[in-house]
């Protein structure tokens, strides 16, 4: 378990490296685009480009809120009791 948690933080850096590399790179600011960008496109651009990836990413989000809310739920047994009695002494 701790030689996963090493390895997800060295994967972790090593993608921000890369990141930094490719954002900082000249090659990317080189040519500024002519066309601005307005809302449109966007909605246009999530709507119809890119609606079959929004909708995973929001299914994948889906999946972890549900498993996020099943971890925290308490099963003590002193609980389980107080939600079948209602908080009632028996």
């Amino acid at each position: 378990m701790r030689l996963l948690s090493i390895l997800t933080r060295v994967g972790l850096v090593f993608l921000g490296a890369i990141l930094i590399a490719i954002v900082s790179a000249d090659a990317v600011w080189e040519n500024p685009s002519d066309v601005e960008p307005t809302t449109i496109d966007l909605a246009s651009s999530l709507f119809g480009d890119w609606a079959l990836p929004l909708i995973a990413v929001g299914f994948l989000m889906a999946i972890a809120m549900v498993g996020a809310a099943y971890l925290v739920r308490d099963e003590r047994l002193v609980n389980l009791q107080w939600e079948l009695t209602g908080g009632e002494k028996e």
